[in-house]
């Protein structure tokens, strides 16, 4: 079996195991209502009251590779990289309910029946024990081991990965946000303002219908945030494909990517809450489809690397594997990275100081990036692109 035709078949096993939930289960998208009043026994609320366990965004079988011999490794602030501290592994990159989804978000009476909000939750610990001998040979460099399954294995990590943070559901809640502004804007005039404020019981003056056009068409445009069930399940969709349509989802953009091992010398390699970096030269939006090169730091001496096969790094101002010089070099770069794309997070072993000396640059964040002007004699034309601004990432 390949690659490509095993992908496939571990995913209809995969949703398949989750009764489908997110194959065929329509999500609701109203939201929750909040209770109209306080709970009048309180014996009786604490009684039904539902604790949701921590779930990992980032699993424990990959954060042990950085943990020292008590298990517990170093987490240092994005924002505040003076700030750190030890933490174990079991309560390291952890939020409450990440991946649950509420049997009252399914839109079908039928799927509700026996349906476990965790189950999101515990077929991921299925698919990372399945993981976990792969990832254990990599970080014990028996590359000599390695086998087609284990490359699909890591193919499998390195896509679920990537939309399993903060990151993922920022950049989806961005672009929705974004196609509903459009939208708005491109049928919103004047006079549409002006009925939409006289409805709210607003001034509605022209000038306040001129203002509220402005304001909807800047920044501060209300963000759309989908459920939480639908993040969940459009996230899978991501990284595992649809198996109704046998799209093999992000890891048909590294099966046939070449991938390598960086070895450092004497450098050594740190992680985060965003471990996986997608990446291309320049300051140009990077898509999946367009990354030359994906990092995975696996351990404090390694980082994998997915390269397209034509990709000439030398030429592109990155340290070139095919000398051993450089490794160290290439660490340093993908150290910042890494370290720069955290959502709040950057881990790292505790006897190691990987992020010793380095400068951050300012957040990444998503706004409208003005790339071409067409002029004529009495109008100006401007094209404008929505995409994370690098906020002074150098190459």
């Amino acid at each position: 079996m390949t690659i490509a035709s095993q992908l496939i078949a571990d995913v209809r096993a995969f949703f398949r195991d989750l009764n489908e939930v997110t194959s065929r289960a329509v999500v609701s998208m109203a939201r929750h209502r909040e209770p109209e009043s306080p709970c009048p026994d309180a014996s009786r609320c604490r009684e039904n009251l539902v604790v949701s366990p921590r779930h990992h965004t980032v699993p424990q079988l990959y954060l042990r590779n950085f943990a020292d011999a008590s298990g517990q490794v170093m987490l240092v602030s994005r924002d505040e990289p003076s700030l750190a501290h030890r933490s174990a592994i079991n309560k390291a990159i952890a939020e409450v309910g990440f991946y649950r989804i509420e049997t009252e978000a399914l839109a079908r009476e039928e799927d509700k029946s026996g349906f476990d909000p965790e189950g999101v939750e515990a077929e991921l610990s299925k698919l990372e024990s399945s993981m976990a001998p792969t990832i254990q040979k990599l970080v014990e460099r028996r590359f000599a081991a390695i086998d087609d399954n284990d490359w699909y294995r890591l193919i499998q990590f390195t896509a679920l990965q990537t939309v399993r943070g903060h990151r993922w559901r920022s950049d989806v809640i961005a672009l929705i946000t974004q196609s509903v502004r459009t939208q708005v804007l491109d049928g919103l005039d004047e006079e549409k303002a002006h009925a939409a404020l006289a409805l709210q019981g607003k001034p509605s003056t022209a000038a306040d219908a001129a203002a509220f056009v402005e304001d909807l068409a800047s920044s501060r445009f209300p963000r759309v945030v989908p459920p939480q069930a639908v993040l969940v399940q459009e996230s899978l969709k991501m990284a595992l494909g649809d198996p109704e349509t046998d799209n093999r989802g992000l890891a048909q953009y590294l099966v046939g990517k070449k991938i390598e091992a960086v070895l450092p010398k004497s450098a050594t390699v740190l992680t985060s809450d965003e471990p996986v970096c997608w990446w291309s030269p320049g300051d140009g939006p990077v898509g999946y489809a367009t990354a030359q090169v994906v990092w995975l730091p696996l351990s404090p001496r390694l980082i994998v690397q997915f390269r397209e096969p034509t990709f000439d790094m030398a030429a592109h101002g990155l340290p070139d594997l095919r000398s051993g010089e450089a490794n160290d070099e290439l660490v340093a770069f993908v150290n910042r990275v890494v370290a720069s794309q955290a959502e709040r997070w950057i881990v790292h072993h505790p006897d190691d100081a990987p992020i010793m000396g380095m400068v951050l640059p300012a957040r990444e964040v998503w706004g409208d990036e003005l790339v071409a002007v067409r002029e004529d004699v009495a109008t100006r034309h401007e094209l404008y692109a929505h995409r994370r601004l690098q906020g002074g990432m150098e190459q």
